[in-house]
């Protein structure tokens, strides 16, 4: 498996995690406003980020399975523009908190996995809450599932599709297919949420 960049940001971010929405949202007004991101300007995207994003989940994989737990971080640029991950924060089997993001810091996507199998969560796709997270902030979301798919938040088209199907990433030992014959290659907020409500 090979090595993924990873790097601490500095005080900066970590700062931000005392911030709760409101704080931010009075420091920025554009908070969660159409047109608000916290990414550069000349933000990567397209498969190179894609690349990374798979990469990156797979080497994290195993562990957020073996623990049952989520991992989750940020993928950002440096002012040469090579990318980076920031080192996994763990959470719990259902969730995953990271400081908020601030312009500045390079932040481009957040990521996440959603660690083991259970047959009690619908955990192959993205959540809504998934979507709702990283929109506010402007940028986009990759997540990996217990079956191996990892997908893209797009927050320019406020849907989220599959940047790869089942096993392309470190896949549970203990996965077994549920709901996989309706899974659609993309979701947006609404087929999403209608998903959510039939399951």
């Amino acid at each position: 498996m090979r090595r993924i960049k990873t790097l601490a940001l500095t005080s900066a971010i970590m700062l931000g995690a005392c911030d709760s929405a409101a704080i931010y949202k009075g420091v920025y007004p554009e908070f969660g406003q159409p047109g608000f991101t916290v990414a550069p300007a000349n933000a990567p995207q397209g498969p190179a980020v894609d690349n990374f994003a798979r990469a990156f989940l797979d080497n994290i994989q195993a562990a957020s399975i073996q623990d049952r737990v989520e991992y989750c971080g940020y993928f950002f640029v440096d002012d040469t523009g090579q990318l980076f991950g920031t080192p996994p924060v763990k959470g719990t089997f259902a969730g995953c908190e990271t400081p908020v993001p601030r312009p500045g810091q390079g932040i481009i996507a957040n990521y996440h996995t959603h660690g083991a199998y259970s047959p009690e969560y619908d955990n192959e796709v993205p959540s809504f809450i998934d979507l709702q997270a990283v929109f506010q902030f402007g940028i986009d979301g990759y997540v990996s599932t217990p079956g191996g798919r990892v997908w893209l938040i797009d927050f320019q088209t406020k849907s989220t599709h599959q940047t790869c199907g089942r096993n392309c990433v470190y896949t549970d030992p203990n996965f077994v297919p549920q709901r996989n014959d309706n899974i659609r290659q993309s979701y947006t907020l609404p087929t999403l949420h209608q998903r959510q409500l039939n399951n």
